[in-house]
C-alpha cells in the first residue's frame, strides 16, 4: 500500500478546503499529487522546450516533499481555467523543517545546499507564474519567505531562544538570500533585467557579501527582480505543510486546535504540529520535554532577537504581529506528549 504523503490530518483538511480543484461541483484533484501535477505542469510551460520536462520534475519533487510551497493563489488556480494571481508581489515559502538530516539525534544537521537550491527553484517558479499572466516584466517584486523554522530548530536540538538557535536562523536566512539572488541574476541574463545594480543598493551590498559564492560576472546584466525575500504570515501554507509553525513563530503559537474555514463549513482538528509528530514517530521523548520547558519561558523578546538575527538577509522588514506566549493548556498538552512519546 502506498503511504500517504500527508503526515497530519490538519494538512489534509487544509488541502481539501483551500487548494483542491473543484470544477462545477466535480472534484478534479483526486489526490494531492494531482494538485502538484497541475501546478507544476502549468508553470513549466514557461520554460524552454529542451529543459521543460526536467525542470517540471524538479519543481514537482520540491512541492511533493514539502520543501517548497508556492503562493496560495497559484496553488488554487494554476492549471485551471482561472489565472487568479497578479504579475507582481507573488510569494512562496521554503520549509526548513524538512531539510533536517537525522532529526532529534546528536548527528542532526541542516542541509544548506539543498535549501539554497530550493530557493533558486522558488524564484524561477514565481517568475514563470508572472510570465503566464502575460505581464512577465522584469523588475517585479517577489516575496520568498520561510515557514517551519521553529520545527527545524527543535529537530536540531537547539532552543528557539538561544544564541545557537539564532545563529542557525541567521544562516538559514543567508542561504535563502543567496539562492534567491543567484537565480534572479541568472534570469536577468536569460530573460532580461529590470533594473541596474546601482538602482538597488541593498542587493548590491548583498552581492558583495556573497561574491565568493556567485559567478564573477554576477550583476553585470543588472537585476531581474527589485525585491526577493520577505518573511510574513502564511497560515494556510503552514497548515498545508503538515502543520509547521507559521513564518518564524515559536512552536504551538496557535495552540493545538486548528480551525479551517471553507465557506459555510467549519473543520476543527487537534494536532501537536509537525515537529512533535515527527518526534513521536521517532520516540524522541526528550524533544517534547525540552519544548515544554521552552514554551513556559517563551517571550516577545525571544521572537525579537531571532527576527533581528535574520533581518540583515531579508529584503522586507519583518514586522508582522508577535505570536502570543503559549497558554497553560498548550504547555500541559506538550507535557502529555512527553509522557506518551
Amino acid at each position: 500500500m502506498q503511504r500517504s504523503p500527508f503526515l497530519d490530518m490538519v494538512a489534509v483538511e487544509a488541502w481539501d478546503a483551500w487548494f483542491r480543484w473543484r470544477d462545477q461541483g466535480l472534484i478534479r484533484d483526486l489526490s494531492i499529487g494531482d494538485t502538484w501535477f497541475r501546478v507544476t505542469r502549468s508553470l513549466s510551460s514557461a520554460e524552454p522546450p529542451a529543459t521543460r520536462s526536467a525542470w517540471e520534475r524538479q519543481l514537482f519533487d520540491a512541492c511533493a516533499d514539502w520543501r517548497l510551497l508556492l503562493d496560495e493563489r497559484i496553488l488554487a488556480d494554476a492549471g485551471t481555467s482561472r489565472l487568479g494571481w497578479p504579475h507582481d508581489g507573488l510569494g512562496a515559502v521554503l520549509n526548513p523543517a524538512v531539510f533536517v538530516r537525522s532529526p532529534f539525534t546528536a548527528e542532526a544537521s541542516f542541509r544548506y545546499e539543498a535549501f539554497e537550491a530550493t530557493a533558486e527553484l522558488a524564484v524561477r517558479a514565481l517568475d514563470n507564474a508572472s510570465l503566464l499572466v502575460g505581464q512577465g516584466r522584469p523588475g517585479i517584486h517577489l516575496r520568498v519567505g520561510i515557514i517551519g523554522l521553529a520545527d527545524a530548530l527543535l529537530q536540531l536540538g537547539q532552543a528557539y531562544d538561544s544564541e545557537q538557535g539564532r545563529r542557525i536562523a541567521q544562516n538559514i536566512a543567508g542561504s535563502l538570500a543567496r539562492g534567491c539572488l543567484r537565480e534572479s541574476l541568472r534570469l536577468a541574463h536569460e530573460r532580461g533585467a529590470g533594473l541596474a545594480l546601482a538602482e538597488a543598493p541593498q542587493q548590491r551590498r548583498r552581492l558583495d557579501q556573497l561574491s565568493a559564492a556567485l559567478p564573477v560576472h554576477a550583476g553585470s546584466a543588472g537585476l531581474r527582480h527589485a525585491c526577493l525575500t520577505a518573511i510574513e504570515p502564511q497560515p494556510r501554507l503552514a497548515l498545508l505543510a503538515n502543520n509547521v509553525a507559521d513564518a518564524v513563530d515559536p512552536l504551538l503559537a496557535r495552540g493545538e486546535v486548528q480551525t479551517i474555514l471553507d465557506g459555510d463549513t467549519v473543520r476543527t482538528i487537534c494536532s501537536p504540529g509537525y515537529a512533535l509528530t515527527v518526534a513521536g514517530r521517532l520516540h524522541a521523548r526528550h524533544a517534547a520535554h525540552r519544548l515544554g520547558t521552552e514554551l513556559a519561558g517563551m517571550s516577545r523578546s525571544a521572537q525579537y532577537a531571532l527576527r533581528n538575527a535574520m533581518q540583515g538577509w531579508i529584503d522586507e522588514p519583518i514586522r508582522y504581529a508577535w505570536a502570543d506566549p503559549a497558554t497553560d493548556e498548550t504547555i500541559k498538552a506538550v507535557a502529555m506528549h512527553a509522557g506518551s512519546a
